[in-house]
């Protein structure tokens, strides 16, 4: 193998692990936003995914805020 087949052959491997390692975080993602609701729904309390997702960008919004203050 060359030099040169062996930069394509690493930046091939890095795309396809960093595209399985975004993938597994989406669905980790996706599961807990599941479970968080399921919980809501258990607890009697009617909530829309859009009121989920509107809490979930509040509260990242927020710790942004608090990271720059410090």
């Amino acid at each position: 193998m060359t030099f040169g087949q062996m930069v394509i052959a690493f930046i091939i491997i890095y795309l396809c692990v960093y595209a399985l390692i975004g993938r597994i975080c989406q669905c980790i993602e996706h599961c807990a936003t599941a479970r968080a609701y399921s919980k809501f729904r258990e607890n009697g309390v009617l909530i829309k995914m859009d009121d989920v997702e509107a809490g979930i960008k509040k509260s990242n919004k927020e710790k942004q805020d608090v990271g720059e203050k410090i």
